[in-house]
Protein backbone atom coordinates (compact mmCIF):
# COMPACT_ATOMS: atom_id res chain seq x y z
CA UNK A 1 0.00 0.00 0.00
CA UNK A 2 2.94 2.56 0.59
CA UNK A 3 5.17 1.30 -1.27
CA UNK A 4 6.80 4.52 -3.37
CA UNK A 5 5.47 6.49 -0.06
CA UNK A 6 7.69 5.34 2.07
CA UNK A 7 11.05 4.70 2.55
CA UNK A 8 13.17 1.25 3.47
CA UNK A 9 13.47 1.78 7.43
CA UNK A 10 10.15 3.01 7.51
CA UNK A 11 8.30 -0.16 5.23
CA UNK A 12 10.43 -2.36 7.38
CA UNK A 13 9.52 -1.03 10.89
CA UNK A 14 5.74 -0.83 9.27
CA UNK A 15 6.25 -4.72 8.48
CA UNK A 16 7.45 -5.55 12.15
CA UNK A 17 5.09 -3.73 13.29
CA UNK A 18 1.86 -5.52 15.68
CA UNK A 19 -0.21 -2.78 14.52
CA UNK A 20 0.51 -2.91 10.46
CA UNK A 21 -3.50 -3.59 9.60
CA UNK A 22 -4.35 -0.53 11.85
CA UNK A 23 -2.36 1.78 10.18
CA UNK A 24 -3.11 0.97 7.41
CA UNK A 25 -6.69 1.27 7.58
CA UNK A 26 -6.82 4.51 9.07
CA UNK A 27 -4.79 5.50 6.00
CA UNK A 28 -6.91 4.58 3.75
CA UNK A 29 -9.11 6.69 5.69
CA UNK A 30 -7.70 9.54 5.34
CA UNK A 31 -7.57 8.65 1.29
CA UNK A 32 -11.38 8.29 1.39
CA UNK A 33 -11.29 11.70 3.14
CA UNK A 34 -9.32 13.56 0.25
CA UNK A 35 -6.39 14.17 2.29
CA UNK A 36 -3.33 15.07 0.85
CA UNK A 37 -1.24 12.11 -0.18
CA UNK A 38 1.92 14.08 1.50
CA UNK A 39 0.28 14.64 4.42
CA UNK A 40 -1.22 10.80 4.81
CA UNK A 41 2.43 10.36 4.33
CA UNK A 42 3.57 12.21 7.31
CA UNK A 43 0.85 10.95 9.64
CA UNK A 44 1.80 7.15 8.65
CA UNK A 45 5.58 8.25 9.10
CA UNK A 46 4.16 9.67 12.80
CA UNK A 47 1.98 6.20 13.78
CA UNK A 48 4.79 4.04 12.94
CA UNK A 49 7.25 6.28 15.23
CA UNK A 50 4.71 6.04 17.61
CA UNK A 51 3.90 2.00 17.86
CA UNK A 52 7.81 1.59 17.56
CA UNK A 53 7.95 3.83 20.47
CA UNK A 54 5.21 1.39 22.32
CA UNK A 55 6.80 -1.85 20.68
CA UNK A 56 10.16 -1.18 22.09
CA UNK A 57 8.92 -0.39 26.08
CA UNK A 58 6.47 -3.63 25.74
CA UNK A 59 3.38 -1.32 26.33
CA UNK A 60 0.45 -1.47 24.42
CA UNK A 61 -1.48 1.44 21.99
CA UNK A 62 -3.69 3.65 24.52
CA UNK A 63 -6.95 3.45 24.23
CA UNK A 64 -7.20 7.26 24.81
CA UNK A 65 -5.38 10.34 23.76
CA UNK A 66 -5.58 11.68 27.30
CA UNK A 67 -3.37 8.79 28.35
CA UNK A 68 -0.17 9.32 30.44
CA UNK A 69 1.81 7.21 27.86
CA UNK A 70 0.78 9.74 24.72
CA UNK A 71 2.22 12.50 26.96
CA UNK A 72 5.22 10.73 27.82
CA UNK A 73 6.09 10.15 24.23
CA UNK A 74 5.34 13.67 22.99
CA UNK A 75 7.30 15.03 25.36
CA UNK A 76 10.00 12.08 24.19
CA UNK A 77 9.42 13.11 20.40
CA UNK A 78 9.14 16.72 20.33
CA UNK A 79 10.62 18.11 23.67
CA UNK A 80 10.66 21.45 22.48
CA UNK A 81 10.23 23.67 18.91
CA UNK A 82 7.55 24.72 16.40
CA UNK A 83 4.38 24.87 18.61
CA UNK A 84 2.28 24.03 15.59
CA UNK A 85 4.73 20.74 14.44
CA UNK A 86 3.61 19.91 18.17
CA UNK A 87 -0.03 20.28 17.47
CA UNK A 88 0.32 18.03 13.91
CA UNK A 89 1.80 14.84 15.90
CA UNK A 90 -1.29 15.43 18.97
CA UNK A 91 -3.58 15.93 15.84
CA UNK A 92 -1.59 12.64 14.34
CA UNK A 93 -2.15 10.58 17.39
CA UNK A 94 -5.37 11.03 17.97
CA UNK A 95 -6.73 10.23 14.52
CA UNK A 96 -4.91 6.97 15.16
CA UNK A 97 -5.98 6.15 18.82
CA UNK A 98 -9.71 7.37 18.01
CA UNK A 99 -10.57 5.98 14.52
CA UNK A 100 -13.39 3.53 15.00
CA UNK A 101 -13.95 0.45 13.18
CA UNK A 102 -16.13 2.55 10.11
CA UNK A 103 -12.97 5.16 10.10
CA UNK A 104 -14.51 8.01 12.14
CA UNK A 105 -12.63 10.43 14.26
CA UNK A 106 -13.43 13.75 15.94
CA UNK A 107 -11.96 16.69 13.85
CA UNK A 108 -10.32 18.09 17.34
CA UNK A 109 -8.74 17.37 20.60
CA UNK A 110 -11.19 18.28 23.17
CA UNK A 111 -10.26 19.44 26.58
CA UNK A 112 -11.58 16.96 29.35
CA UNK A 113 -14.51 18.06 30.82
CA UNK A 114 -14.08 19.48 34.61
CA UNK A 115 -14.49 17.38 37.60
CA UNK A 116 -18.16 17.72 38.58
CA UNK A 117 -19.29 17.16 42.20
CA UNK A 118 -21.88 13.65 42.94
CA UNK A 119 -25.18 16.25 43.03
CA UNK A 120 -24.59 17.43 39.80
CA UNK A 121 -24.62 13.85 38.68
CA UNK A 122 -27.49 12.62 40.14
CA UNK A 123 -29.41 15.83 38.80
CA UNK A 124 -27.83 17.94 35.57
CA UNK A 125 -27.88 14.88 33.51
CA UNK A 126 -31.18 13.11 33.59
CA UNK A 127 -32.13 17.31 33.62
CA UNK A 128 -30.08 17.80 30.77
CA UNK A 129 -32.02 14.72 28.93
CA UNK A 130 -35.62 15.79 29.94
CA UNK A 131 -34.71 19.31 28.30
CA UNK A 132 -33.98 17.21 25.00
CA UNK A 133 -35.94 14.94 25.18
CA UNK A 134 -39.69 16.34 26.19
CA UNK A 135 -38.81 20.20 25.64
CA UNK A 136 -36.84 19.84 21.91
CA UNK A 137 -33.82 22.03 23.42
CA UNK A 138 -31.09 22.52 21.10
CA UNK A 139 -27.21 21.46 21.99
CA UNK A 140 -26.24 24.91 22.42
CA UNK A 141 -28.93 25.31 24.62
CA UNK A 142 -27.65 22.57 26.82
CA UNK A 143 -24.27 23.71 26.53
CA UNK A 144 -25.31 26.84 27.92
CA UNK A 145 -27.87 25.17 30.64
CA UNK A 146 -24.35 22.76 31.61
CA UNK A 147 -22.31 25.29 31.54
CA UNK A 148 -24.83 27.88 34.30
CA UNK A 149 -25.38 24.58 36.16
CA UNK A 150 -21.91 23.55 37.00
CA UNK A 151 -21.41 26.88 38.48
CA UNK A 152 -24.31 26.05 40.34
CA UNK A 153 -23.11 23.09 41.81
CA UNK A 154 -19.57 24.25 42.45
CA UNK A 155 -20.97 27.15 44.63
CA UNK A 156 -23.21 24.28 46.69
CA UNK A 157 -20.38 22.25 46.55
CA UNK A 158 -18.01 25.53 47.95
CA UNK A 159 -20.84 25.75 50.77
CA UNK A 160 -20.59 21.93 52.25
CA UNK A 161 -23.87 21.18 50.95
CA UNK A 162 -24.05 17.22 50.17
CA UNK A 163 -28.19 17.16 49.59
CA UNK A 164 -29.97 19.20 47.67
CA UNK A 165 -32.83 19.02 50.73
CA UNK A 166 -30.05 21.00 52.86
CA UNK A 167 -30.50 23.78 50.12
CA UNK A 168 -32.38 26.78 51.61
CA UNK A 169 -33.64 30.31 49.82
CA UNK A 170 -30.87 32.14 51.46
CA UNK A 171 -28.14 29.98 49.77
CA UNK A 172 -30.10 30.43 46.40
CA UNK A 173 -29.99 34.25 47.39
CA UNK A 174 -26.27 33.96 47.92
CA UNK A 175 -25.55 32.64 44.53
CA UNK A 176 -27.86 35.02 42.96
CA UNK A 177 -26.12 37.92 44.04
CA UNK A 178 -22.53 37.36 43.00
CA UNK A 179 -22.68 37.58 39.49
CA UNK A 180 -19.11 38.99 38.91
CA UNK A 181 -18.56 41.05 35.64
CA UNK A 182 -21.05 38.87 33.21
CA UNK A 183 -23.18 41.28 31.72
CA UNK A 184 -27.12 42.03 33.49
CA UNK A 185 -28.57 40.04 30.58
CA UNK A 186 -26.46 37.21 30.59
CA UNK A 187 -26.71 36.87 34.47
CA UNK A 188 -30.63 37.00 34.16
CA UNK A 189 -30.21 33.91 31.38
CA UNK A 190 -28.18 32.03 34.05
CA UNK A 191 -30.96 32.45 37.13
CA UNK A 192 -33.73 31.25 34.80
CA UNK A 193 -31.69 28.45 33.88
CA UNK A 194 -31.09 27.52 38.02
CA UNK A 195 -34.97 28.11 38.57
CA UNK A 196 -36.32 25.98 36.04
CA UNK A 197 -33.81 23.27 37.33
CA UNK A 198 -34.89 24.12 40.89
CA UNK A 199 -38.59 23.45 39.69
CA UNK A 200 -37.50 20.02 37.89
CA UNK A 201 -35.96 18.62 41.27
CA UNK A 202 -38.64 19.93 43.59
CA UNK A 203 -41.21 18.16 41.23
CA UNK A 204 -38.94 15.19 41.18
CA UNK A 205 -39.33 15.24 44.80
CA UNK A 206 -35.47 16.22 44.82
CA UNK A 207 -36.40 19.24 47.44
CA UNK A 208 -38.62 19.35 50.47
CA UNK A 209 -40.08 22.85 49.04
CA UNK A 210 -40.07 24.60 45.68
CA UNK A 211 -37.22 27.06 46.02
CA UNK A 212 -37.18 28.37 42.60
CA UNK A 213 -39.15 31.30 44.05
CA UNK A 214 -36.03 32.27 45.47
CA UNK A 215 -34.05 32.53 42.51
CA UNK A 216 -33.30 36.13 41.60
CA UNK A 217 -32.83 38.18 38.55
CA UNK A 218 -30.82 41.71 37.84
CA UNK A 219 -31.75 44.71 36.39
CA UNK A 220 -31.13 45.23 32.90
CA UNK A 221 -32.86 47.03 29.65
CA UNK A 222 -33.32 45.38 26.75
CA UNK A 223 -33.31 47.64 23.77
CA UNK A 224 -30.46 50.26 25.89
CA UNK A 225 -27.80 48.70 23.83
CA UNK A 226 -27.28 50.20 20.07
CA UNK A 227 -26.59 47.82 17.08
CA UNK A 228 -23.20 48.43 15.03
CA UNK A 229 -23.84 49.13 11.67
CA UNK A 230 -22.20 49.39 8.08
CA UNK A 231 -23.33 51.90 5.88
CA UNK A 232 -24.73 51.27 2.35
CA UNK A 233 -20.83 52.29 0.34
CA UNK A 234 -19.09 50.05 3.44
CA UNK A 235 -21.29 47.07 2.41
CA UNK A 236 -20.95 47.44 -1.69
CA UNK A 237 -16.95 47.76 -0.54
CA UNK A 238 -16.62 44.54 1.13
CA UNK A 239 -18.59 42.69 -1.15
CA UNK A 240 -16.43 44.54 -3.95
CA UNK A 241 -13.41 42.91 -2.06
CA UNK A 242 -14.43 39.32 -2.09
CA UNK A 243 -11.91 37.07 -3.96
CA UNK A 244 -14.18 35.23 -6.31
CA UNK A 245 -11.26 33.42 -8.44
CA UNK A 246 -10.48 31.04 -5.65
CA UNK A 247 -12.50 28.30 -4.70
CA UNK A 248 -12.48 29.34 -1.37
CA UNK A 249 -13.02 32.93 -2.24
CA UNK A 250 -16.49 31.89 -3.61
CA UNK A 251 -17.34 30.13 -1.33
CA UNK A 252 -16.67 32.87 1.29
CA UNK A 253 -18.39 35.72 -1.24
CA UNK A 254 -21.60 33.38 -1.13
CA UNK A 255 -21.47 33.32 2.63
CA UNK A 256 -21.16 37.15 2.66
CA UNK A 257 -23.89 38.07 0.66
CA UNK A 258 -26.19 35.71 2.11
CA UNK A 259 -25.16 37.66 5.35
CA UNK A 260 -25.70 41.04 3.69
CA UNK A 261 -28.64 40.30 1.78
CA UNK A 262 -30.82 38.06 3.91
CA UNK A 263 -29.54 39.35 7.09
CA UNK A 264 -28.87 35.20 7.55
CA UNK A 265 -27.31 34.11 10.82
CA UNK A 266 -24.25 32.37 10.73
CA UNK A 267 -26.06 29.35 12.33
CA UNK A 268 -28.77 29.24 9.62
CA UNK A 269 -25.68 30.02 6.93
CA UNK A 270 -23.50 27.26 8.24
CA UNK A 271 -26.34 24.61 8.28
CA UNK A 272 -28.28 25.63 5.11
CA UNK A 273 -28.19 22.17 2.68
CA UNK A 274 -28.66 21.30 -1.06
CA UNK A 275 -32.08 21.00 -0.95
CA UNK A 276 -33.03 23.99 0.93
CA UNK A 277 -32.36 25.93 -2.27
CA UNK A 278 -35.47 25.74 -4.70
CA UNK A 279 -34.27 26.76 -7.87
CA UNK A 280 -37.13 26.12 -9.82
CA UNK A 281 -39.53 28.46 -7.60
CA UNK A 282 -36.59 31.20 -7.11
CA UNK A 283 -36.92 30.76 -3.16
CA UNK A 284 -34.45 29.86 -0.01
CA UNK A 285 -36.70 27.55 2.07
CA UNK A 286 -34.95 26.08 5.53
CA UNK A 287 -35.60 26.00 9.19
CA UNK A 288 -34.20 28.57 11.24
CA UNK A 289 -31.68 27.62 13.93
CA UNK A 290 -32.92 29.79 16.39
CA UNK A 291 -36.73 29.88 16.17
CA UNK A 292 -37.11 26.46 14.61
CA UNK A 293 -39.82 28.18 12.33
CA UNK A 294 -39.55 27.57 8.29
CA UNK A 295 -38.43 30.91 6.48
CA UNK A 296 -39.23 31.30 2.83
CA UNK A 297 -36.85 33.98 1.13
CA UNK A 298 -36.72 34.60 -2.97
CA UNK A 299 -33.83 33.70 -4.63
CA UNK A 300 -32.22 37.01 -5.62
CA UNK A 301 -30.12 36.60 -9.42
CA UNK A 302 -27.47 37.53 -7.65
CA UNK A 303 -27.15 35.38 -4.72
CA UNK A 304 -28.01 32.64 -7.24
CA UNK A 305 -24.73 33.49 -9.25
CA UNK A 306 -22.79 33.25 -6.55
CA UNK A 307 -24.47 29.95 -5.42
CA UNK A 308 -24.09 28.72 -8.21
CA UNK A 309 -20.53 29.58 -9.21
CA UNK A 310 -19.23 27.73 -5.91
CA UNK A 311 -21.33 24.53 -6.19
CA UNK A 312 -19.73 24.69 -9.98
CA UNK A 313 -16.01 25.93 -9.85
CA UNK A 314 -15.85 25.76 -5.99
CA UNK A 315 -17.13 23.30 -3.61
CA UNK A 316 -15.33 20.20 -3.03
CA UNK A 317 -16.88 16.96 -3.60
CA UNK A 318 -18.05 15.45 -0.65
CA UNK A 319 -20.83 13.57 0.58
CA UNK A 320 -21.91 16.28 2.89
CA UNK A 321 -25.52 18.08 2.27
CA UNK A 322 -24.57 21.14 3.38
CA UNK A 323 -23.89 23.97 0.97
CA UNK A 324 -20.58 25.22 2.76
CA UNK A 325 -18.05 22.57 3.59
CA UNK A 326 -13.99 23.08 4.79
CA UNK A 327 -11.95 23.56 2.33
CA UNK A 328 -8.93 21.23 4.03
CA UNK A 329 -9.82 17.70 4.17
CA UNK A 330 -11.70 15.93 5.55
CA UNK A 331 -14.32 18.23 3.13
CA UNK A 332 -17.04 18.66 6.51
CA UNK A 333 -19.35 20.66 7.27
CA UNK A 334 -18.32 23.20 9.72
CA UNK A 335 -18.60 22.29 13.39
CA UNK A 336 -21.54 23.79 15.22
CA UNK A 337 -19.68 26.16 17.37
CA UNK A 338 -17.92 28.21 14.27
CA UNK A 339 -19.85 31.41 13.70
CA UNK A 340 -17.93 32.17 10.85
CA UNK A 341 -16.13 35.16 12.16
CA UNK A 342 -12.77 34.42 10.13
CA UNK A 343 -14.86 34.88 6.93
CA UNK A 344 -15.97 38.40 8.21
CA UNK A 345 -13.00 39.40 9.42
CA UNK A 346 -10.92 38.58 6.40
CA UNK A 347 -13.40 40.37 3.89
CA UNK A 348 -12.81 43.60 6.24
CA UNK A 349 -9.20 43.52 6.38
CA UNK A 350 -9.22 43.11 2.73
CA UNK A 351 -11.42 46.18 2.37
CA UNK A 352 -8.96 48.49 4.27
CA UNK A 353 -11.75 48.28 7.39
CA UNK A 354 -10.28 45.58 9.56
CA UNK A 355 -9.13 48.22 12.07
CA UNK A 356 -12.42 49.46 12.38
CA UNK A 357 -14.06 50.03 15.93
CA UNK A 358 -16.73 47.93 17.11
CA UNK A 359 -18.15 44.30 15.73
CA UNK A 360 -16.50 42.51 13.60
CA UNK A 361 -18.67 39.35 13.26
CA UNK A 362 -21.14 38.54 10.21
CA UNK A 363 -23.84 39.84 12.50
CA UNK A 364 -23.22 43.47 11.35
CA UNK A 365 -25.15 42.52 7.83
CA UNK A 366 -27.74 41.23 9.81
CA UNK A 367 -27.74 44.94 11.88
CA UNK A 368 -27.12 46.60 8.76
CA UNK A 369 -29.71 45.37 6.85
CA UNK A 370 -32.51 46.03 9.57
CA UNK A 371 -31.29 49.90 10.05
CA UNK A 372 -31.81 50.55 6.11
CA UNK A 373 -35.17 48.63 5.87
CA UNK A 374 -36.46 50.83 8.64
CA UNK A 375 -34.89 53.88 7.08
CA UNK A 376 -36.52 52.59 3.49
CA UNK A 377 -40.37 52.98 5.57
CA UNK A 378 -40.98 49.11 5.46
CA UNK A 379 -43.05 47.96 8.32
CA UNK A 380 -41.81 46.22 11.08
CA UNK A 381 -43.91 43.12 10.60
CA UNK A 382 -41.84 42.96 7.10
CA UNK A 383 -38.94 43.36 8.88
CA UNK A 384 -39.33 40.89 11.16
CA UNK A 385 -41.03 38.31 8.59
CA UNK A 386 -37.22 38.97 6.50
CA UNK A 387 -34.95 38.47 9.61
CA UNK A 388 -36.88 35.18 10.89
CA UNK A 389 -38.05 37.10 14.10
CA UNK A 390 -40.45 34.89 16.21
CA UNK A 391 -41.22 38.33 17.99
CA UNK A 392 -41.92 41.91 16.49
CA UNK A 393 -40.67 43.09 19.86
CA UNK A 394 -37.27 41.58 18.45
CA UNK A 395 -37.36 43.75 15.61
CA UNK A 396 -38.41 46.65 17.37
CA UNK A 397 -34.96 46.86 19.07
CA UNK A 398 -33.48 48.51 16.00
CA UNK A 399 -35.62 51.08 16.09
CA UNK A 400 -33.42 52.83 18.43
CA UNK A 401 -31.01 53.77 15.58
CA UNK A 402 -33.38 54.60 13.15
CA UNK A 403 -32.41 58.42 13.47
CA UNK A 404 -34.49 59.78 10.80
CA UNK A 405 -37.89 58.97 12.39
CA UNK A 406 -36.82 59.68 16.14
CA UNK A 407 -35.90 63.30 15.15
CA UNK A 408 -39.34 63.45 13.70
CA UNK A 409 -41.30 62.55 17.00
CA UNK A 410 -38.53 64.83 19.20
CA UNK A 411 -39.66 67.78 20.83
CA UNK A 412 -38.61 71.44 20.37
CA UNK A 413 -36.88 73.65 22.92
CA UNK A 414 -39.75 75.65 22.35
CA UNK A 415 -42.42 72.68 23.25
CA UNK A 416 -40.35 71.64 26.24
CA UNK A 417 -40.12 75.45 27.69
CA UNK A 418 -44.07 75.56 27.37
CA UNK A 419 -44.28 72.36 29.57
Amino acid sequence: MFDGMLSAKYLGWLQKSLYQDRIEFVAGTLIHLKYLEEVIVEHVHEWIRFTKYCGDRGIDVPFTIYAQDVGDYIRWRFPKGNPSRCRFIKASLRIFIEADAMGNFSRRIHALPPPTSALFQEWVPPYLDFLHQHRGVSEKTLRKNTFALSEFAEFISRINIQNLRDLTAHHIHDFCIHRGNRKAITWVSYMGIVRRFLKYVFLRDGLDQDLSFAVGTAKYFRHSGVHDVLTEPEIDKILGCADRLSSLGRRDYAILLLAARYGMRPSDIRKIRLEDIDWRRGQIVFLQSKTGRQLILPLLPEVSDALIDYLRMGRPSTQTRNIFVRHIAPFEAFVANNNLSRIMIKALDRAGMGKRPGARGLYLFRHSLATNMLKADLPIKMIGDILGHASTDSTFGYMKVDLFHLRSASLSISEVLDE
